[in-house]
Parts: structure tokens; C-alpha cells; sequence
């Protein structure tokens, strides 16, 4: 249970690089979601994802709880985190153990086995495990199965997304949580949380990528026939657009983000374009009027940087040869004007800009794309909770979504 006299309330966090955001949502008697509202606070201390000041990321987090319980009358005291930063890394690995029952027949009991080999995967020194996430099982004759209990098979193989995080960072992230008395009942990785508020089940058998273009950082996570094939981040997001244009215009930083939200753009300007942009003065700035030409020359460039190094690591995969889904956009960078024009002459398969799965509550909150992860987070916490067995804290049954909280402790 979340909060006395609230046996039914589930709150998510992210704690990004621009802000931080804490979305509170009742769950009803019939398993539906509403929202019941988001608190927000600007960040400080966190660059790319990661906190870099302790004392000021404590300060923005506690800014957004405070925020969140003065919105919705909640009293937090628990929490589901979205973890994220360039350190994440992930691979595939696939396991095999023999079936020697009678008729060969597939117990619990060998399904238990593989998920004690994966726990004993070794991992670089200094990573812990983040999730262990199975993609599907293999029978002896080559066929896959998703539930293999009662099947006959010589072997079962079954193979796993890995994803693990540099410890020290992820405990960093969950101690700034726990040392303001909120406790910190689970996590998932932001870019799978993200999935869950833009993706249909339909979509992850079919085959779909969603990428999230934060402020600080741009992940991605793909699906193959309904299980996870390949997640990656990269530091790069919305805030180098900001440091481009500042650098390029000779800006002060604030001038340079109310630029890029009043009048950025990444289409490319029509030859002798002369539209220009006045940019107000103040007591240290002097009134400035820049070339239109000039702003989206700057922004497309890094926009289309990025851009291209997601599409390069993606074709490094040995699924992207095969791939014929659809790459979802999501986060706030992803809302600049022309970024789908420009995704869609980058990427050599169709692209969207994600759609919000419906979600009863304030419909304001839902449909904005920088609150994806948070709100995401809230359907991941919902089967955990519904999952979580009686006594304890375990994840138990849901380590295939939710990796055990085994390597943290205070």
C-alpha cells in the first residue's frame, strides 16, 4: 500500500534532465487507470540524465512531490522510478538446459532453472543488473513458444534481453528518492516504461521502435514479434539544441531556449528565405534580430546529427536487415516543427510521431509527449503491483518485466 487511507493510488517519477515529473493515478475496482494529476519541478543538478549535484537534484525532486501532493491531496510515500543515462547498457543472450522428466515434459521447475542461470550472468565490473527481460522460449525442433509448460522437448532454450546500469549511478538516483523519506518501490528503465504509454500489443508483434527524444538524452527500445530485441541511449538531446543555437548566435543560453520554443524549426529554409526573428533585449541583453535561415540551419544540422547516430546504432543490429515496423517519436525535442519530415527522409522505414494509449484522467497531462515515461511507468507499475507477491519485496513472478531489486540496499 502507497499511502494510508490510499490503498489505491500508484505514483511514478522521472527525474530528468529539464524537469522533474510525478504523475499520481488511482487504479479502480476494474483495473482502469485515471490520472489524477502530474507535479513538476525544474531540474537542477542532473545533466544527461544523470545527477551531478545531489543537494540541488534532492531539491528539484522534493519541489515536484510537494507539487504533486498539493494537486492531487496525496500523501506520497512511495514511489515507481524510471532509471535512464548514457552508462545503460544491454545485450541478448540466449541459455539451454536439458529436459530429463518423464515424457519429457516441461515443468516449472526447468523454467525456474534458466532464470537461475540468467541471475549468475556475468556481468563488467561495477554494473548491476537493471532488467532481465525473456523474449521468448525455444523447443529442440527450432519453434518458439511463449508459455512452454507441458510442451515435450529434449532441451528448452530461452532467450533474454539483459540490461544493467552502472551501480553506483542507479543508487545515486534511488538514494536522492529514499533520503527525502519517500520510499522507492520499484523501477524500470525509462525507455521501456515509454513503450507502455505509446505501444499496442499489436505493434510489439508486428515489430516497432519507439525513440524518446528527452532534453538531456535520446534512447530508443525495439520490439521484435511482441518481445525486446535491442535498447540504447545515447547523451544527446533538446538541451544541444539550445547549446548550438547559443554558441552559433552568440546567445545567452535563456535567450536561446525561448528561441527554439517560439520559433525553432529543423525543415530546411527555402533558398533566399529573408524572414527574420527579433530577440527581445533586456538589462543585460541587448535587442538582437537574427536570420530565420540561420536558426534552422542550426537546428536541423543537430537535429539530423542525432538523428543519425540513432539510425547507425540501430543498423548495427543484426534484426534492422529484416526490420519493416514503424519507429515511434516521442519527447519533447521530438515536437519541433519539421522533425518528422526530417526523420522520415533519415530513417529507410516509415516513422510516426506517437500517439498516447487512452488513459482516463486530465487528457492535458496524457497527450503531452515529454510526460511519456512518467505516465508509462504508471501501466508498469499496475502489473507489478498486481503481481507482487503478498510478503516481501519481490518482483517475483514479474522479473521478465521488472528486474529484482536485489542490488540495492541502505
Amino acid at each position: 500500500m502507497f499511502f494510508r487511507n490510499y490503498p489505491n493510488i500508484i505514483v511514478a517519477m522521472e527525474v530528468g534532465s529539464s524537469k522533474v515529473a510525478v504523475a499520481v493515478s488511482e487504479q479502480r475496482a476494474d483495473g482502469s487507470l485515471v490520472l489524477l494529476g502530474v507535479g513538476e519541478a525544474k531540474t537542477s543538478g542532473v545533466r544527461k540524465c544523470e545527477i551531478v549535484n545531489f543537494e540541488y537534484a534532492k531539491q528539484s525532486i522534493s519541489h515536484a512531490l510537494k507539487d504533486a501532493e498539493e494537486k492531487t491531496d496525496v500523501e506520497i510515500s512511495e514511489v515507481y522510478l524510471a532509471l535512464s543515462g548514457a552508462h545503460i547498457h544491454s545485450e541478448n543472450v540466449e541459455l539451454t538446459t536439458a529436459i530429463h522428466s518423464e515424457g519429457n515434459e516441461i515443468l516449472q521447475e526447468h523454467l525456474d532453472d534458466l532464470d537461475g542461470m540468467i541471475r549468475h550472468q556475468s556481468l563488467e565490473p561495477g554494473y548491476s543488473f537493471i532488467h532481465e527481460i525473456i523474449r521468448h522460449y525455444r523447443l529442440d525442433d527450432g519453434s518458439t513458444v511463449e508459455n512452454p509448460i507441458g510442451l515435450s522437448s529434449r532441451r528448452l532454450s530461452a532467450e533474454y534481453h539483459l540490461i544493467s546500469g552502472i551501480t553506483t549511478r542507479l543508487q545515486t538516483t534511488i538514494r536522492c528518492v529514499k533520503e527525502l523519506g519517500v520510499n522507492v518501490k520499484g523501477f524500470a528503465l525509462g525507455s521501456l516504461a515509454t513503450a507502455q504509454a505509446i505501444l499496442t500489443e499489436a505493434q510489439k508483434r508486428e515489430g516497432a521502435i519507439i525513440v524518446n527524444c528527452g532534453a538531456g538524452a535520446t534512447d530508443w527500445l525495439a520490439y521484435e514479434a511482441g518481445g525486446v530485441i535491442e535498447t540504447g541511449v545515447i547523451a544527446v538531446g533538446g538541451e544541444h539544441l539550445t547549446n548550438d543555437l547559443a554558441l552559433g548566435l552568440k546567445l545567452p543560453p535563456l535567450k536561446a531556449e525561448d528561441l527554439k520554443l517560439r520559433h525553432g524549426r529543423v525543415d530546411a529554409a527555402p533558398a533566399g528565405a529573408t524572414e527574420t526573428v527579433v530577440i527581445p533585449g533586456d538589462y543585460s541583453f541587448e535587442e538582437r534580430i537574427v536570420p530565420m535561415e540561420s536558426v534552422q540551419m542550426i537546428l536541423n544540422a543537430r537535429q539530423e546529427e542525432t538523428l543519425r547516430i540513432v539510425l547507425g546504432k540501430l543498423s548495427e543490429k543484426p534484426f534492422w536487415p529484416h526490420f519493416r515496423g514503424t519507429v515511434h517519436f516521442t519527447g519533447g525535442a521530438s515536437r519541433i516543427p519539421g522533425f518528422l519530415e526530417l526523420a522520415s527522409e533519415i530513417f529507410p522505414v516509415p516513422v510516426a510521431l506517437a500517439m498516447p494509449l487512452p488513459f482516463e484522467g486530465d487528457q492535458s497531462r496524457i497527450s503531452r509527449p515529454d510526460l511519456a515515461t512518467v505516465t508509462g511507468l504508471l501501466r508498469y507499475a499496475q502489473i507489478e503491483d498486481a503481481n507482487t507477491e503478498p510478503e516481501g519485496f519481490g518482483f517475483g513472478s514479474l522479473r521478465k518485466l521488472f528486474a529484482a531489486m536485489r542490488l540495492f540496499s541502505f
